[in-house]
């Protein structure tokens, strides 16, 4: 069974790669001419829907409330596999624009277009994380959502949440901005981090009712991210109830 497992994965891995090959030559040409930003957000779901279409993955999404494509959210997702970049984009009917952690930036093929269109996180540099929060507010007063992965790095021990990291939070409050948490069910089911196989199971995804920062402060934050958190868990609770007892 596991040599199975292990033939999905590289056929799983050789359509993730394919989409971007196909589609690479457009999503070049966004970063050349800067105007054609907002047709990312077009691509983005091209390449999501052929990667999972390919591998044979239903998906169930559930959305609590329909967003205002007016407005600009920053959404937060548990994080437990390389496949939570292309499932948020299934749901989210916005182009968003990433934080991801500096090494992104060097993997091949897909780090010269992920620097040029989303936002690298240096950990460990004030001055940088810093930049950081001032392209992110530039973003999101520029008309582009925010997509955050709280944990900060894949979840080794899903679907249990790791603790949420500021980031967002401070974000978020400096700008103003809606926090919307998004909880990616099954993912961890689907292909686990770090780990030598793929898994067939549907993926859901549920979207949640935005949460106002309005008038809030940094002094807010713990408060803020708890609640993001336990909306998050909530629905893992539901699905895999064993994992919590």
């Amino acid at each position: 069974m596991k040599f199975f497992l292990k033939l999905y994965l590289i056929w799983g891995v050789s359509m993730f790669v394919l989409g971007l090959i196909i589609l690479y030559p457009l999503f070049a040409l966004v970063i050349w001419f800067p105007k054609l930003m907002p047709f990312t957000y077009f691509l983005n779901k091209i390449w999501a829907y052929f990667t999972y279409i390919m591998i044979l993955i239903p998906i169930k999404k559930e959305k609590k409330v329909r967003l205002s494509k007016k407005e600009q959210y920053v959404f937060v997702a548990n994080h437990t596999s390389f496949l939570d970049i292309p499932a948020t984009q299934l749901i989210i009917d916005q182009f968003v624009v990433f934080l991801g952690k500096r090494s992104l930036a060097k993997a091949p093929i897909f780090g010269w277009m992920f620097r040029n269109l989303h936002i690298c996180v240096d950990r460990g540099n004030p001055e940088k994380t810093e930049e950081m929060f001032r392209k992110s507010i530039n973003k999101l007063n520029n008309g582009y959502s925010l997509g955050i992965f709280p944990e900060g790095t894949q979840n080794r021990t899903p679907p249990n949440l790791k603790g949420f990291k500021d980031g967002a939070y401070i974000i978020a409050i400096r700008a103003q901005k809606p926090i919307v948490p998004v909880t990616i069910v099954s993912n961890w089911k689907i292909w686990p981090a770090l780990r030598p196989y793929l898994c067939w199971t549907p993926l859901r995804l549920v979207q949640h009712e935005p949460i106002s920062t309005e008038g809030l402060t940094i002094e807010d934050i713990p408060q803020l991210r708890q609640k993001t958190k336990e909306i998050i868990e909530r629905e893992l609770i539901k699905y895999y109830p064993e994992k919590y007892n």
